[in-house]
């Protein structure tokens, strides 16, 4: 089983708001390097799991994760929450969430990791494109994918595995097609290709506003701020954040620092003053009533409530 939260040491945060001292991995172990470019690599769910009985807390800061499960189970750990992975489910991870793996009932299937250049070649500016690089709260997708339509992306991912160690020229087109038609099928199920979802000028003006919050969400806390970024006047830019999400923006800013902070109160030991001022709040008052104005609770009660959460699944 994973290890319990208070076992991690204290971690460094970086001026983006990463988390430093919380894994970052290529894939599995390797270190990851500062700049990764046309990066593809597919493996087995039962190679990973001979390897790595369980993964522990990690992330990767420059690649995208796809899972595919074809048979048996395991579950994921997802920031604090738990997500079992049956029999023709999808996952899919947005770079930098962290993440930790339990293996359980013999999983078999495909994990797949892919840069963001390597995927859009061709697909740049398409209606996929704008789909995977969309920056979304949650940080993941998991899609349950019926029977019939399972069949046809075993053969998608069983294809992609074999042009991937076979060694063609094509070998990258190949799997770029792959990829995509993978990709499409998860998406389809999700619910993205509704006409609701199409990326009308307004829902790219929120896709951009998310992507800033996450990029400067340490320095920048004022809605004016960010309508300077996307080159806005501020009103419009509430508008459009509202009228999209119906919350306005300066809420969408605040659920991102409470993002942050609870993960901060979950893998590191620092005292609730140092995260505080990790967040660049000038007085951990503000950081207090913020929090608990979100969540309903303390940040102190929020970890201890964690940590019993924790040890009960280790019992």
């Amino acid at each position: 089983m994973m290890k319990g939260n208070n076992e991690f040491i204290r971690h460094a945060i970086d001026v983006k708001g990463n988390l430093q001292s919380v894994p970052n991995y290529i894939e599995y172990g390797e270190k990851s390097l500062d700049h990764l470019t046309n990066y593809f690599s597919i493996k087995t769910i039962q190679t990973i799991k001979s390897a790595n009985k369980v993964l522990e807390p990690h992330c990767h800061t420059l690649l995208y994760q796809l899972v595919w499960v074809t048979d048996g189970s395991y579950s994921v750990t997802i920031d604090d929450k738990i997500h079992h992975l049956q029999k023709n489910c999808f996952l899919l991870l947005y770079p930098n969430t962290i993440h930790a793996t339990s293996f359980e009932e013999n999983p078999k299937g495909y994990s797949v990791h892919f840069s963001i250049d390597f995927f859009e070649v061709h697909e740049k500016g398409t209606y996929l494109s704008n789909v995977i690089k969309r920056s979304t709260p949650k940080r993941f997708l998991i899609v349950k994918i019926d029977e019939t339509t399972s069949y046809e992306i075993n053969v998608i991912f069983n294809g992609m595995e074999k042009v991937n160690s076979g060694g063609s020229f094509l070998s990258d087109e190949l799997i770029r097609t792959y990829l995509s038609l993978s990709l499409l099928k998860m998406y389809e199920f999700y619910g993205l290709l509704d006409k609701n979802t199409l990326f009308t000028s307004s829902q790219t003006i929120v896709n951009r506003f998310i992507q800033a919050v996450d990029a400067n969400f340490i320095n920048k806390r004022s809605v004016s701020e960010y309508a300077k970024i996307l080159n806005l006047s501020e009103g419009h830019l509430n508008h459009i954040i509202k009228k999209e999400t119906g919350k306005p923006a300066g809420y969408h800013i605040r659920k991102r620092i409470l993002h942050e902070a609870q993960r901060l109160l979950i893998y590191t030991d620092s005292s609730i003053s140092e995260i505080s001022y990790t967040l660049n709040f000038s007085n951990p008052s503000y950081f207090f009533r913020l929090f608990k104005s979100l969540t309903g609770t303390t940040p102190k009660k929020f970890r201890e409530n964690h940590l019993k959460e924790n040890q009960l699944q280790l019992d």
